[in-house]
């Protein structure tokens, strides 16, 4: 008995010392521990792709035509699915808009608001979902990043041009009569109109301004200006807050057969493709100000993916402008 104990305590024995010197083996991969999820951010879409929403003011103008679809190739190109919404000039519409952005789970709103008021609580229950938000041309309140111009001198930038033309061409002596395409239904493009006007006679204090009316874009544009001719059958020029409905008078006054560039002024503002056609080809629209749709839809787009990234961006980037003419357009087409 004593040396079958005595037999078994050896085997023990071997047995712990051949364990302690075998290699001891690799311990198991520590699992990862979860990332802590981004707070109320909304899931990336199908496939990887951020998600972007982006509402602005109608698709009948131009200027925004060219913005939008200078974002979509942008977003394109960048793994980003872009939601698009036309506002219509409606602020219910744009509202709605918003709310269904934030409930599609976007990742951040690009917007160009109808009304800025009316728009705070949309945009402070984005922000309460962690989404980011860029203004176009008007601020919201809690916005994250500003990309756009000063109305006013987008309209100034348009009528000191013309004035100096005025003035080198025709002198200040001869009263001359103008009119303007306004677009009052957004406040903040009534100062754009202020501008265009205050330029003009900054320059030209013998023009006077005898008619406005409202246009939106192009048809709107030529059914004022045709009224404008009726009534001022001398009417030498017409100054419009957008090229949309700018192009709408250089139609009319086609189609009355004034188009000698030495006698007639069409000016407009955005720098859109068929307003620089105009100028380059010599025609009475001789003016527009350069505020680069189609590079602000690629800025405002990588603008919202550098907030969304966690990357560096300019909070309130004020768009440089330039007065296109007849003697710069060759740097534009």
């Amino acid at each position: 008995m004593k040396k079958t104990i005595c037999t078994l305590l050896s085997v023990i024995m071997v047995l712990a010392l051949f364990t302690a010197c075998a290699p001891v083996a690799a311990p198991a991969a520590p699992v990862e521990p979860a990332a802590p999820a981004a707070p109320a951010e909304a899931a990336p879409a199908a496939g990887g792709k951020v998600k972007i929403g982006i509402s602005v003011l109608t698709m009948a103008g131009q200027f925004f035509i060219d913005m939008v679809d200078a974002a979509q190739k942008y977003a394109d190109a960048n793994n980003v699915e872009l939601i698009v919404n036309d506002a219509n000039n409606s602020s219910e519409t744009q509202i709605a808009a918003l709310e269904n952005f934030i409930q599609a789970g976007v990742q951040g709103i690009i917007v160009t608001a109808v009304d800025t008021a009316a728009l705070e609580p949309a945009v402070a229950e984005a922000k309460q979902a962690g989404i980011a938000v860029v203004c176009h041309t008007s601020k919201v309140s809690g916005y994250d990043a500003y990309i756009g111009a000063d109305e006013y001198l987008l309209g100034y930038t348009q009528g000191y041009a013309v004035g100096l033309w005025i003035k080198e061409k025709w002198g200040t002596d001869e009263p001359i009569k103008a009119a303007t395409l306004n677009y009052d239904l957004l406040e903040s493009v009534i100062q754009r109109k202020v501008g265009i006007m205050e330029g003009v006679q900054e320059n030209a204090p013998n023009v006077e301004f005898v008619a406005d009316a409202t246009a939106a874009d192009q048809s709107e544009g030529m059914s004022n200006t045709e009224n404008f001719l009726q009534a001022n059958p001398d009417l030498r020029i017409v100054c419009g807050v957008s090229d949309g409905a700018a192009l709408g008078a250089y139609e009319a006054f086609k189609a009355n057969q004034m188009t000698d560039p030495a006698e007639f002024i069409i000016a407009g503002v955005d720098a859109t493709a068929e307003a620089l056609d105009r100028i380059s080809e010599g025609t009475i629209y001789q003016f527009s100000v350069d505020q680069n749709p189609s590079g602000t839809g690629e800025k405002v787009v990588q603008t919202c993916l550098a907030i969304i990234n966690g990357e560096e961006f300019v909070k309130d980037y004020n768009q440089d402008l330039v007065a296109v003419t007849p003697d710069n357009i060759s740097n534009y087409r």
